[in-house]
């Protein structure tokens, strides 16, 4: 679940399922995890990372999910039950 406060954290449930969808976006559109990294302006180590569900910072997950055309959803945002993945 999504902590409260200033950045939040994903649990790894959360972080995984998350990691595991931007990968299929990712690969939808062709990119490679360099090319990802450069759009969302991250190291392409931490693509591979957040892919892996081992990053937990919301906001660093949600920025790559913007790269990528997407955006994360939640519990504090527009009421959802769990975080996701959705696109435009």
């Amino acid at each position: 679940m999504i902590r409260s406060g200033g950045r939040g954290a994903l649990s790894a449930p959360q972080a995984y399922a998350l990691g595991h969808r931007l990968r299929e976006v990712r690969e939808e559109q062709g990119l490679t995890r360099g090319q990802a990294a450069d759009a969302a302006a991250l190291f392409p180590t931490w693509i591979s990372q957040i892919e892996g569900g081992e990053i937990h910072d919301l906001e660093t997950v949600r920025a790559y999910a913007r790269a990528l055309g997407a955006r994360v959803t939640g519990p504090r945002v527009m009421g959802a039950r769990t975080a996701r993945v959705r696109r435009p």
